[in-house]
């Protein structure tokens, strides 16, 4: 068979497949999380600061919280009813000139935001799973920018961050598995 006839038929192939997969019931399902099955639970509570900055540990923790209940797959609830816990500290937020213009004034920051995480299974008393250098950065205009889609300051640079990391967070906890 000539190359570029066979690419040419493989798209219609792999969804043919795929919808007599679907229809005929293969046992294969997406359950949204392939945790152990007694993990149902999750605190978080609030996370340590090793930083300089003292607000960055309660927007993690606060990002943390949303992240759990925007995803739904883990019930959020207190430390002494949850069958795992997030546990967690910064260990460094940094923000520092990232580029410059030929002019050699500053363009672009940089916000970076460093994690020591750990998911601990209270049920079967183990660690699911740890990162003591979790990180994530993001950059922003050094002057502001009415351009969509651009970070134009510190703040919502450390929205972005935060974002990131739980993103990391969340994929670790429930699809490692």
């Amino acid at each position: 068979m000539h190359p570029m006839r066979f690419e040419a038929h493989r798209p219609g192939l792999l969804l043919a497949t795929l919808a007599l997969l679907f229809t005929q019931g293969c046992g294969y399902s997406f359950s949204g999380s392939s945790l152990p099955s007694h993990i149902r639970t999750v605190a978080v509570p609030s996370f340590g600061n090793e930083s300089l900055d003292g607000l960055i540990a309660d927007e993690v923790t606060q990002g943390a919280i949303e992240a759990f209940l925007d995803d739904n797959r883990l019930k959020v609830v207190r430390e002494a009813k949850a069958d795992c816990v997030l546990e967690g500290r910064i260990t460094g937020y940094e923000r520092r000139v990232y580029s410059y213009t030929p002019a050699q004034e500053p363009e672009q920051y940089i916000v970076v935001v460093t994690l020591a995480v750990v998911m601990k299974d209270r049920v079967k008393n183990q660690d699911l799973w740890s990162n003591e250098a979790m990180k994530a950065s993001a950059t922003y205009e050094a002057t502001p920018s009415s351009s969509e889609g651009v970070i134009d300051s510190e703040a919502d640079a450390r929205i972005e961050v935060i974002d990131k990391l739980m993103q990391d967070i969340l994929a670790k906890t429930l699809e490692q598995w």
